[in-house]
């Protein structure tokens, strides 16, 4: 693609202005037509034209034309850019702001004819160029990515072609990989708080693979511009590639090699990705099987463990995130959401880790390496809270098991992570890590879940008191959970239950009535408050 830009640059006589509708710099070059001066004004446009216009010829093709009218039709019929001889009216300069398309002022004694073929020669020369270095270029570039080199070889390949600093940038706007010179302490930040201006543009325009838009970005307080490609993938943007050099020397054969660049890009990620995603599946498999207990023998575990290189020798713990309201609130894109966050915070924080999606909830198994220094583990967990919960937008909590050797010590500090959610949230809210060594009395309880016993111990106690609450709604239940909050003290409980005391005393001897106890008897007060408990328990695992 042949720009404005490139045939001011290129084929315009120096001393040549611009004097407005310098948003349109970048738009298609196709062909070079002067004004006439009898109809029609030009020859027939098919879209892409320069124009070559003598101010004082347009009243002798018609005395009621002037310059203004002249860039409208002619911008209206697919024209890109005007060149003239002679004053440009103010009113003409507003309407090539407005449309968009360039208004270039030539030199006075300049002669037109001459100027209009430099420039047909100049757009000819530069299309067998453009074919012709295009070749080289996909040729090279190609080659790399059919190779597998990857992407920061490309990049270099890049550099190395145009002589230019080149980056790759993640879509956050992260640079993942920089060439020589492109490193600098102030060149860095620029890029990378300009990501999101990119961002915005790329998000507006359409993205082919075999020939991704470039476009030009100033960097402000350096000096310097950029030409930015994005590259597409499959579910949509991958990173971008930067070309950076002043702005006089980004040319299009720059161009060309930035969308090149991009496109052989875009290759070696979706291949990386074919392999991120086997080896993600791989993993899968792995820790369900290990979480599961499916395993058909520790030989065969290790095996695998010791082809994807994860760690098995020590000791393991292993951390359960799931956002707040439940795992039956969390749909599967939130799912997938958590996976991504629990894949950043393994990046970030803990390389030797492997996350998985296990009933929509994140698994992280972390191996606590022999010889290391000892890791926190609940900053550990808190870290993955935040990297989750900025993943799904929304609140997150996380239980953590506590760390245990051997193959089948990860299943067993994953049943205790699981607990830990799932009593902890309960117990003391969303929005937070709860550590089995937490629970307290709650871990022992939990550990009877499914015996029919204490269920039965729960009923024998308390049974006569939730029947009547649900007959009657006089929150009997919820006036026991207060007399063991406060210690027993009516005032206490009423006012934490914004009741009158009367009330509160005349609720405690209706509870001694109907469930024929005495709450001055230590022996039937831990007795009730283990039920309360018990209750706990029960409600969480249903």
């Amino acid at each position: 693609m042949i720009t404005v830009k490139d045939v001011w640059r290129g084929a315009m006589p120096d001393g040549t202005e611009l004097l407005g509708g310098g948003g349109g710099l970048d738009r298609r070059v196709e062909w070079a037509t002067a004004l006439r001066t009898r109809p029609p004004a030009f020859e027939t446009i098919k879209g892409g034209e320069m124009a070559f216009v003598p101010v004082r010829s347009i009243r002798l093709l018609d005395e009621r034309l002037d310059l203004a009218q002249v860039i409208q039709s002619f911008g209206d019929k697919g024209g890109v850019a005007v060149a003239v001889i002679g004053e440009a009216s103010m009113e003409s300069v507003a309407v090539a702001e407005r449309m968009m398309m360039p208004l270039l002022h030539l030199p006075d004694g300049s002669h037109l004819n001459d100027i209009q073929q430099t420039v047909v020669r100049f757009i000819l020369d530069q299309r067998t160029l453009l074919h012709e270095r295009q070749q080289e270029l996909h040729t090279q570039l190609m080659e790399l990515a059919l190779a597998g080199a990857g992407t920061a070889a490309i990049v270099d390949r890049l550099a190395e072609i145009t002589g230019h600093a080149v980056v790759w940038q993640e879509n956050d706007g992260t640079v993942r990989h920089a060439s020589a010179g492109a490193d600098g302490e102030s060149l860095r930040p620029s890029l990378e708080k300009d990501a999101t201006r990119v961002r915005r543009w790329a998000e507006g325009i359409a993205v082919v693979a075999a020939d991704p838009p470039v476009h030009e970005f100033a960097l402000p307080r350096t000096g310097m511009a950029r030409l930015v490609a994005p590259v597409p993938v499959r579910d949509g943007i991958g990173g971008f590639i930067s070309l950076i050099a002043p702005d006089a020397d980004l040319d299009q054969i720059s161009r060309l090699a930035v969308a090149r660049a991009a496109s052989a890009c875009a290759i070696e990620l979706d291949r990386e990705r074919a392999v991120l995603q086997a080896r993600d599946e791989l993993e899968g498999e792995f820790l369900e099987s290990l979480l599961a207990g499916t395993y058909s023998s520790e030989s065969a575990v290790r095996h695998r463990a010791e082809r994807l290189g994860f760690d098995l020798s020590g000791e393991t713990v292993v951390m359960v995130a799931r956002p707040d309201g439940g795992a039956e609130q969390v749909p599967r894109v939130r799912g997938d959401q958590l996976v991504a966050g629990a894949q950043g915070w393994i990046r970030r924080r803990s390389p030797t880790a492997l996350a998985t999606l296990r009933q929509r909830a994140v698994a992280a198994v972390v191996p606590l390496v022999e010889g290391q220094p000892a890791l926190d583990l609940r900053r550990l967990a808190a870290d993955l809270r935040l990297e989750c919960s900025g993943a799904v937008a929304g609140e997150v909590s996380v239980g953590l098991g506590r760390s245990k050797p051997g193959i089948a010590g990860v299943r067993a500090s994953y049943r205790e992570a699981e607990q830990a959610l799932t009593m902890g949230t309960r117990l003391f809210g969303g929005a937070r890590v709860v550590a089995f060594s937490d629970l307290g009395l709650y871990r022992l309880l939990y550990a009877m879940n499914g015996q029919a016993e204490l269920r039965e111990f729960f009923e024998d106690q308390v049974q006569t008191l939730v029947e009547y609450d649900q007959r009657t709604g006089a929150g009997l239940m919820a006036t026991l959970d207060a007399f063991f909050r406060c210690h027993g003290s009516p005032t206490e409980i009423a006012q934490l239950l914004h009741l009158h005391r009367n009330t509160v005393l005349y609720r405690l001897r209706r509870i001694e009535d109907i469930a024929s106890l005495s709450l001055d008897d230590p022996e039937t007060r831990l007795n009730l408050h283990l039920c309360l408990k018990v209750r706990d328990v029960l409600q969480a695992a249903s």
